[in-house]
């Protein structure tokens, strides 16, 4: 029943990368993407309230300080994850970008390890350096090959932290607040109150961002801006909050799978047991493998030995993690 859960986590997250794709072409500069990241949060922030009220945990919703910590703790590694990546793709290569990724999803497991006590076995790190290695052989042939210098490492960091820690939330949440938790406390909190609260306050991070970018775009433009020309600071505002219908839709079919996704994992941590070190390279091979097909038919990439190999040594490393 978990690998169905995990393998619906998938699906959901290749129609978001999907939707992704196609939302990349409205985006105008670093203020959109941003912008467009937290109006994504505000419809999960909108889907999460109407879970938790449609399980009947509303009275959940007044959570003590260790349980607001952790989302807390959630909400701004999934906002720092998205600003970062935005900054960091960039100025490095893709081949950095996804290796940085890939690498982040085993960070959970070495604090679960350093944190709890979790072992972490040899097969299942075998199983993710074949996972490591298709990442690599799936970038390889990005033509983007400078690298950002210092602050585009800085940033790829900000960003492979921010995925790594977002994911280690979800075990802290298990490990503190759910009955499955060694540690567990004597208030257990749903599902979703955790993840409505991790989007909460996603959405405030990325609210405050986007003030800060807004800003210093309005006042770089006023310098470059000769006297003569007056323009309306109201249609410059317009403009730059103005998201296209179709574009919408897009961020809210993202919001919705972002927020499946994201829910079934803690479900098979949580309900199933799934561990950190299988969970999340796996998520993260299972998407290499998904991202390359949907490009192949809907945005007429040509299969190539590249990702024919990667596929299959990215499939290798999800079977050595489950099976040995």
């Amino acid at each position: 029943m978990v690998y169905l859960i995990v393998i619906i986590a998938l699906f959901f997250l290749t129609i978001k990368g999907y939707c992704g794709k196609k939302t990349s072409t409205a985006v105008r500069d670093t203020g959109d993407s941003v912008l467009f990241n937290f109006v994504r949060m505000v419809f999960c922030v909108i889907i999460g309230a109407a879970l938790v009220f449609a399980e009947g945990s509303g009275g959940s919703l007044r959570v003590d300080g260790g349980m607001l910590a952790i989302c807390a703790f959630s909400g701004i590694a999934n906002a720092a994850f998205l600003v970062g990546w935005l900054m960091a793709v960039r100025k490095n290569s893709m081949v950095a970008m996804d290796v940085g990724m890939t690498l982040g999803s085993l960070l959970p497991a070495l604090l679960c390890l350093v944190l709890f006590g979790q072992p972490i076995s040899v097969p299942k790190m075998i199983g993710f350096a074949f996972i490591l290695g298709a990442t690599v052989i799936l970038a390889g042939h990005s033509k983007k090959t400078a690298g950002g210098g210092f602050s585009g490492i800085l940033l790829l960091i900000i960003a492979t932290l921010g995925d790594g820690l977002s994911s280690f939330s979800q075990q802290l949440y298990k490990e503190y607040y759910t009955e499955a938790g060694a540690h567990a406390a004597e208030k257990i909190y749903p599902k979703s109150v955790f993840h409505f609260y991790t989007y909460v306050f996603a959405a405030a991070v990325l609210l405050l961002v986007f003030a800060a970018f807004w800003i210093w775009d309005a006042n770089k433009k006023k310098n470059k801006r000769p006297e003569t020309e007056k323009v309306s600071e109201l249609t410059e505002s317009k403009k730059r909050l103005y998201i296209p219908i179709r574009v919408l839709a897009h961020i809210g079919v993202m919001a919705v799978c972002l927020f499946a996704a994201n829910y079934l994992q803690t479900v098979a941590t949580n309900d199933y047991g799934m561990s950190s070190q299988v969970l999340y390279p796996i998520i993260k091979g299972g998407c290499l493998i998904t991202v390359n097909f949907v490009a192949m038919i809907f945005f007429n990439e040509k299969m190539t030995w590249r990702s024919i190999v990667g596929s299959l040594v990215a499939l290798v490393g999800i079977i050595v993690m489950n099976v040995l």
